[in-house]
């Protein structure tokens, strides 16, 4: 992010902008086709990865990509620190292979598990190396890491172990499931403090975790939100911002509690109604179904990123508390028109304020 965009970003948590942002998860789902190369290209070419992020910034000037310069390659980092085997694709995301789906003998399998060290273990040394590698680059753009990520806890297990296996060794054997979820958390907190040692400018991290919304209101509250809140707890200097695209609402109520500035929805949940269970302070960033730019309608998206924009202002009496973006990351294919689409409403309704 450049220093605008920036101070845009803290203007809005602090509810004091002047215009609605429009705030994009960009990430290699989306980025590298986009500018016609392959995943593998991505991920191990520096010179890919800086001009694909300096296209689309060039691109889509108006757009705030967060968290911006993102060093990822799919979902591989935390996992493979812990040892899972990995697949590699030109065309797709990385695979990841779980270390068991053994329901029976998991508990002694995870006894075992060793804690990684993310200067040594898995992906996240190269990740690391990565970073700052391309900050020169991306300095001279005048643009500065504002943010750094990890996916969380529950994310992380799931592919340790599968998500179904997951959630019936939580319900069968919660102690034994507890003992790796507490690996699987202090990982993640071990990965962001590196990651923030690696770059002196982030102001922020970002908790990506989808499979904590699986469980009911009341699961999630003594089963997940301990977890989440310790995560966002051991960064009190930092804004915090957290992803969950899942089909449930069951932690919106809980996001204040767990330390959250600006949370990352579902389009599956109405945005009126998110903001009434969210509560007044968390910003809410979202939630233009994301494959609907992958389609061949640019006024369909400027119509439906209107409609959502003024049933928020409806419920929420102004505009403040958003962040225009889809619910969830782009996806693989969004179109350049549509994209446009969608920042050209954002812009006739800020023109309007």
């Amino acid at each position: 992010m450049n220093l605008d965009q920036i101070r845009l970003m803290e203007e809005t948590i602090g509810h004091r902008n002047s215009k609605i942002p429009v705030a994009f998860i960009a990430d290699s789902p989306w980025i590298p086709g986009y500018c016609g190369h392959t995943f593998v290209d991505y991920y191990a070419r520096n010179d890919v990865f800086v001009n694909d992020n300096k296209k689309i910034i060039k691109d889509f000037p108006e757009a705030v990509f967060i968290p911006g310069w993102w060093v990822e390659y799919g979902m591989t980092a935390e996992p493979s620190g812990f040892g899972c085997p990995m697949c590699f694709f030109d065309d797709n995301l990385p695979h990841l292979h779980p270390l068991t789906e053994d329901l029976d003998n998991a508990e002694a399998i995870f006894k075992d598990l060793r804690l990684p060290d993310p200067k040594r273990d898995g992906m996240m040394p190269f990740m690391l190396n990565q970073q700052r590698l391309y900050q020169p680059a991306m300095e001279a753009e005048g643009e500065q890491v504002y943010m750094v990520c990890a996916r969380g806890p529950f994310t992380v297990a799931s592919h340790i172990f599968t998500v179904t296996q997951l959630l019936m060794f939580m319900m069968i054997n919660p102690e034994a499931a507890d003992s790796l979820l507490r690996k699987t958390t202090d990982c993640v907190k071990l990965w962001l403090e590196a990651q923030l040692e690696n770059v002196k400018t982030a102001k922020a991290i970002m908790v990506l975790d989808d499979v904590c919304g699986y469980f009911s209101p009341d699961d999630f509250t003594t089963l997940c939100m301990p977890y989440m809140k310790e995560i966002f707890d051991s960064f009190p200097e930092m804004r915090h911002y957290f992803h969950n695209d899942f089909t449930s609402n069951s932690c919106y109520p809980h996001l204040t509690e767990m330390g959250v500035d600006v949370f990352n929805f579902t389009h599956m949940q109405e945005i009126g109604e998110s903001r009434r269970l969210a509560g007044d302070k968390v910003i809410l960033m979202g939630n233009v179904p994301p494959m609907l730019l992958t389609g061949n309608d640019p006024k369909t998206v400027y119509d439906t990123t209107t409609e959502i924009v003024r049933n928020y202002i409806a419920a929420n009496g102004s505009h403040h508390g958003l962040m225009l973006s889809t619910g969830g990351g782009l996806p693989m294919g969004a179109k350049k028109e549509n994209i446009d689409a969608l920042i050209a409403a954002v812009r006739d309704i800020n023109a309007t304020l």
